[in-house]
């Protein structure tokens, strides 16, 4: 890391505070908020103390303070807040007390760098985005750190339009400590490099006569690569939550996003969602309830777009989760008053294998949901006709009850969501079924109306 950042331009200033506030207790509470529109530091839960966190780095950030002078000068701060060294705290989310990390010279190194680089990516593609028209390629460079990720070398020296989808996802910096960067390419230089390729400060040195690296880097023409790199996903499972995410090899989960494409509205409703899934019950819903008519849509269209990839083949099957509704602080409090349940969180999730089930049992027809209404999830869940309590099975739910699907006022759709579902080592809400019922089918002995809607 240099002694000093620099000042950074205005729009990575920007970036940075135009961040929201948000607490998280583990790393994986925000863990891709973290780079999109959030600001967040593991443990710290007090808003007040993460504004101030935000506002002292931006500052120090704006002027080019050192990491050395920023944590001399909020050190004694912290400790004096009580937010320093190993300490005893409660999980928010579980509830169980232990020693945790707080405050340290390596977590200040950590807080300053990661916002470093993502304020600075960030402004960087603003300003690539202004002058795209006559600098319409990017080139990625690795940075100058001794040791890189063997798929960061493999994508040193990739000259792509700047639309390109790699960007999207590989835009440095792409993990903790990463210090690679991309260059921005006018047409006439991009042929220049096509045809000659590009001086690389950081290639690796080779014996002439044995044609072995020396373990040296030296400063020399390669060729540059015009062809998108074939990107390898695997699966990442966040314990803390139970969702099962693909993230690209070679990016460290949390960072496989382009900061500066922090206002994608779409992954913002579903980083959003996220959290409520992840936020105790209470607190989770009484947030997606402020929020819901703002990103409803975008929530909606992000669903909508899975299903089509589901339907289409494009997603593998070994498994996806997503956060598409959550529980009113009304249901929240009505679960518990009227049928003793005490939700842990007020996320309402469904997996991709749920998906395939109810497509498929949409092909068969008769009492199914039907393809249009399997897309239709978000918005049945945001706005139930009703939501009734059904302990009469083998396995207590959460009915969603949706409008009627034909001209009968003896048909509606219903949504099985089971509560405090056991996935993974993680408390979950799961979509668990979906049908087409007649009305007696929500009137049995056991089931508990919550909500306070007109009659059926």
């Amino acid at each position: 890391m240099p002694r000093t950042a620099g000042p950074l331009p205005q729009e990575a200033i920007d970036y940075l505070q135009a961040k929201r506030i948000k607490p998280g207790f583990d790393y994986r509470d925000v863990w891709r908020e973290e780079h999109a529109g959030a600001f967040t530091v593991a443990k710290m839960t007090e808003l007040d103390m993460l504004s101030d966190m935000r506002d002292s780095l931006s500052e120090a950030l704006k002027k080019g303070t050192t990491l050395r002078a920023w944590s001399k000068q909020v050190t004694p701060e912290l400790q004096r807040r009580g937010w320093w060294g190993m300490q005893e705290a409660v999980d928010p989310l579980t509830g169980r007390k232990g020693l945790v990390q707080l405050g340290s010279p390596r977590r200040l190194r950590t807080i300053y760098e990661a916002n470093l680089r993502s304020a600075r990516a960030a402004g960087q593609w603003e300003r690539i985005q202004r002058t795209k028209a006559t600098h319409p390629y990017l080139l990625y460079t690795l940075g100058p750190s001794a040791h890189h990720r063997p798929q960061h070398v493999d994508w040193s020296g990739t000259l792509l339009p700047i639309e390109d989808e790699f960007w999207r996802y590989a835009m440095p910096p792409n993990g903790y400590g990463c210090k690679c960067g991309v260059r921005q390419v006018s047409k006439v230089e991009y042929g220049r490099l096509r045809d000659k390729g590009y001086q690389d400060p950081l290639a690796p040195q080779i014996l002439d006569d044995q044609g072995l690296p020396t373990g040296h880097r030296e400063q020399r023409l390669v060729p540059v690569k015009i062809d998108a790199p074939v990107l390898k996903w695997r699966k990442w499972v966040n314990r803390r939550t139970g969702e099962i995410e693909h993230v690209v090899e070679g990016i460290d989960p949390g960072w496989d996003t382009n900061p500066g494409q922090a206002a994608r509205r779409q992954q913002l409703a579903r980083e959003f969602m996220r959290s409520v899934n992840r936020a105790p019950a209470l607190a989770g819903a009484e947030a997606l309830q402020q929020v819901l008519p703002t990103i409803v849509d975008d929530l909606d269209s992000a669903y909508k777009e899975w299903v089509d990839a589901i339907a289409s083949g494009e997603l593998d099957r070994v498994g996806g989760r997503r956060t598409i509704g959550a529980l009113t602080p009304q249901l929240v409090q009505a679960l518990k008053q009227k049928v003793g349940v005490q939700a842990t969180t007020a996320g309402l999730t469904i997996e991709q294998r749920e998906v395939t089930h109810l497509m498929a049992e949409a092909r068969k027809g008769h009492k199914a949901m039907t393809m249009g209404q399997v897309r239709n999830l978000v918005r049945y869940l945001a706005n139930p006709r009703a939501v009734i309590w059904d302990a009469s099975g083998r396995h207590p739910a959460l009915l969603y009850v949706f409008e009627p699907v034909i001209r009968t006022d003896r048909e509606y759709g219903r949504l099985a969501v089971r509560i405090d579902f056991a996935k993974d080592g993680a408390t979950i809400n799961a979509v668990r079924s979906g049908a087409i019922v007649v009305r007696a089918n929500l009137e049995q002995p056991g089931m508990v109306r919550l909500d306070e809607g007109e009659a059926l």
